[in-house]
């Protein structure tokens, strides 16, 4: 039995940091991609861009230092091992506030534009609702380090080894996280997109004949590819993190029913999330796919540039060292079967005649 859990406790590691990588990778590939191309710091790209933030901060601290802490039993106060377990905890929350603040921000420039929310630019609204989610989200998540509603009376439980079961209390789990930050948000979110549905089929029918064909079914494939894949994001992360809080649920009110390598297996589940969402916004959110492929092309353009350049460059240094060679050579070649010089020739001096004998 000890040396399944090892091997549990080995696999769980494994898969972990492997999506450890590839989280912090490909968030930071999106994070790059909307620092270089201006064309794609758009108001809705802005809240991909601080979701991206906090997966990426997940993928590449948050996972690294559970794995750790799973491996080592470390660190060994209570507190310490608390804030670590935590840490993933406040950005799962903030990640799903984000996608909350999605919502009701296209909630409010399609459906609400009178109310006072609605009117303010959406620039502003961005940055407020932004705000919001970092700031509640983080707040909620560290209740257990103050001992808000005695989630820290686990303290008694804990001896000096680190376990995310000792030291989390499950009320805080599934009253305040599942409850409070899941599925609220989740019920907000799909009445926000149900409204919109609804909005746009009926926007449909009043500019039917306003518009041309091609126009009208330009504007309305538009929003309708936007909101499917924020839909597609939101159903991915509630099948990513509902199990884990139902296992929770389960624990609390009947414990001991659930293995724990089931456990490990819905805390994997629920950190693919973070993996899973840059692949939405490469493939399917608007701009950023044509984004990558200008970036990867002019990559590539670059370097076929560069290569190009260097070997233009190679060949004009062999003529040129070839041509000096070959001068080098016939000015050699010339000295030696070059004729002697040539000598001036004088004009033979005229004979003055014979002088006669004297007479």
């Amino acid at each position: 039995m000890l040396e399944y859990h090892r091997l549990v406790i080995i696999v769980y590691s494994i898969a972990e940091l492997l999506l450890s990588v590839h989280i912090s990778l490909s968030n930071l590939l999106v994070l790059w991609v909307f620092v270089r191309c201006q064309k794609v710091r758009t108001v809705t790209n802005t809240y991909i861009f601080s979701l991206a933030l906090s997966d990426f901060l997940a993928g590449a601290i948050g996972l690294p230092a559970t794995v750790f802490s799973v491996l080592t039993r470390a660190p060994h106060s209570f507190y310490g091992c608390m804030a670590i377990h935590i840490y993933m905890c406040i950005l799962c929350t903030i990640s799903i506030f984000h996608l909350l603040a999605i919502a009701l921000d296209k909630y409010l420039t399609i459906c609400s534009r009178d109310t006072w929310f609605g009117r303010i630019s959406r620039q502003r609204r961005a940055f407020i609702l932004i705000t919001l989610a970092w700031v509640a989200g983080t707040g909620i998540a560290i209740l257990p380090l103050f001992n808000v509603f005695q989630f820290a009376s686990t303290i008694d439980n804990f001896k000096e080894e680190c376990h995310f079961v000792v030291v989390v209390d499950y009320r805080y789990l599934v009253y305040v996280i599942f409850c409070g930050t899941i599925l609220v948000p989740t019920f907000v979110i799909v009445y926000c997109y149900a409204a919109i549905f609804g909005r746009i089929r009926y926007e449909e029918q009043q500019i039917k004949c306003l518009l041309r064909a091609s126009e009208r079914e330009r504007r309305m494939n538009s929003r309708r590819k936007l909101i499917r894949i924020l839909l597609i994001l939101v159903f991915t992360y509630a099948i990513c993190w509902y199990p884990l809080y139902l296992i929770n649920s389960i624990d609390l009110f009947f414990p001991g029913n659930v293995s724990p390598s089931l456990t490990l297996i819905t805390v994997v589940l629920s950190h693919v999330s973070g993996a899973v969402n840059p692949l939405i916004y490469a493939y399917g959110m608007p701009g950023f796919k044509h984004a990558l492929r200008e970036f990867f092309r002019m990559r590539n353009t670059q370097t076929t540039y560069v290569n190009y350049s260097c070997y233009m460059k190679a060949v004009k240094e062999k003529s040129r060292s070839a041509s000096v060679d070959i001068r080098h050579r016939s000015a050699k070649y010339n000295r030696k079967v070059s004729a002697p010089p040539m000598r001036q020739r004088t004009l033979p001096e005229q004979r003055s005649p014979p002088r006669s004998p004297p007479t």
